[in-house]
């Protein structure tokens, strides 16, 4: 396998979608509550707003012509909130692989690139959200050095 990480162009938009889409779909049915399924999970005016670059990127992982994996990421501020410290730092949207492409080390590298891009935009730490139900996400990002910072709960009313 010959992996190239890249910045995604507008003509990987479909490609982008249908890894995405296996995620949301596997949310939508361990969430149906929260989760809808739908063929463009990524909104083309939401895609296209993250090729500014600067603060926002695509990257997607291609093998042999072929997007196998996407990582969508951009910068943050804290909220401006006097009993917080001020901070700047990178939020991963999403990190997806094509289904038959898991467990060949694509996911640690779209994570690296994605540590890198950060690094470069002087961010103090990447962060994102995993649901409780993903354990094999929660089991990947541990794996990985992440760990939990803190935890949204809710009931049912």
């Amino acid at each position: 396998m010959e992996l190239i990480i890249r910045t995604a162009q507008l003509e990987d938009y479909e490609a982008v979608n249908a890894i995405i889409r296996v995620g949301q779909e596997e949310h939508a049915d361990a969430l149906p509550e929260r989760f809808a399924k739908l063929d463009h999970v990524v909104a083309m005016g939401w895609y296209r707003s993250f090729s500014d670059q600067q603060n926002k990127v695509i990257l997607v992982a291609e093998n042999e012509g072929l997007v196998v994996g996407v990582a969508m990421l951009e910068m943050k501020k804290s909220p401006t909130y006097e009993a917080l410290v001020p901070r700047t730092y990178a939020y991963l949207n999403e990190l997806a692989v094509s289904p038959d492409f898991l467990r060949q080390g694509i996911g640690t590298k779209l994570y690296e690139a994605s540590i890198a891009w950060a690094k470069e935009r002087s961010a103090a730490s990447l962060e994102l959200n995993v649901w409780e139900f993903n354990e094999s996400a929660i089991a990947f990002y541990k794996s990985l050095g992440m760990f939990t910072l803190n935890r949204t709960m809710t009931t049912e009313i």
